[in-house]
């Protein structure tokens, strides 16, 4: 008899749960109770072996008499997160476990994907490891990220570690109408909102002399990744070249910890290029689905 266990939400041991999850070898901010909570309405489960040794969250959807499974948006990476190395026996397990759910969508982690390569689609992340000084980081920027660097570098431009919450909205939806419309802007408001409360985050804005804003950005900062969460460029006002000099200097303010950047992706060519245009690696995680109906 398997000793995997489904747990609703309701029923979950929250101090169990998030002690296994602080505790994996593969954490995730992701996959904290908090942050699931949002993003789902508290609509999720979780599979779980013995006491909590392992642990499987599990995002739901209910439309038209249907539960499926649905990653949330703003969650790249969930799967099956463990204290200690499993076997692929009990991994098999969880993955049959999941086999059994309608899933319109269920993304397993890096890890997952390179010990255990389980079924699905494989996507493409990229991270890049600032445990070095510096200098050697640089050493592996492109061309093009260089001569962004040392063109704003000459402008006087101001770098802040705030977030400006109305703004970043307000230029938002000036940017990408075409995102916002897909989206839910009041769930992201609430989220961002949840990701600040936590205090797992660090926050940056670019301004020129003027202090007027050019770009920002918020990461996922727990444990030891710094997730690009979201960000926002000013184009009517923004240098060229202004973002990835942003970016330039956050790596320079955590180079040499024992943070990765993760950059989020991405599967779109430009911004893949731009990613490993500082010298990011690419790792993979693997998305599944069994259920392609659309509700």
């Amino acid at each position: 008899m398997s000793k995997i266990q489904k747990i609703k939400r309701k029923d979950l041991n929250l101090e169990k749960y998030s002690d296994a999850l602080k505790n994996a070898l593969n954490y995730r901010i992701y996959a904290e109770y908090w942050y699931l909570d949002v993003l789902t309405n508290k609509k999720w489960e979780c599979l779980i072996y013995g006491d909590y040794e392992v642990v499987m969250p599990i995002p739901l959807q209910y439309k038209l008499g249907f539960k499926f499974v649905l990653q949330p948006f703003y969650s790249q990476q969930l799967g099956v997160f463990y204290k200690q190395e499993i076997s692929k026996e009990l991994f098999r397990e969880f993955e049959d476990r999941l086999h059994k759910y309608r899933v319109r969508a269920y993304s397993f982690n890096e890890e997952n994907t390179e010990s255990f390569q389980p079924k699905g689609e494989k996507k493409v992340n990229q991270i890049l490891n600032l445990n070095r000084p510096y200098e050697l980081i640089q050493n592996h920027f492109s061309k093009d990220r260089i001569k962004d660097i040392r063109r704003n570098s000459k402008l006087n431009l101001i770098l802040k570690e705030e977030f400006d919450f109305d703004l970043f909205f307000e230029l938002r939806k000036e940017a990408y109408s075409e995102l916002e419309s897909m989206l839910d802007v009041n769930l992201t408001k609430k989220f961002i909102k949840s990701i600040i409360d936590s205090k797992k985050h660090k926050a940056f804005m670019l301004c020129n002399s003027d202090q007027e804003v050019l770009s920002m950005i918020l990461f996922g900062a727990s444990n030891s990744r710094l997730i690009q969460l979201f960000s926002v460029r000013n184009k009517s006002i923004e240098p060229k070249g202004a973002f990835p000099f942003l970016l330039n200097q956050v790596i320079k303010i955590f180079a040499e910890s024992e943070l990765i950047l993760d950059f989020e992706g991405s599967m779109v060519p430009g911004i893949a290029r731009r990613n490993e245009s500082f010298g990011a690696e690419k790792k993979y995680y693997t998305t599944y689905s069994n259920f392609k109906f659309k509700l």
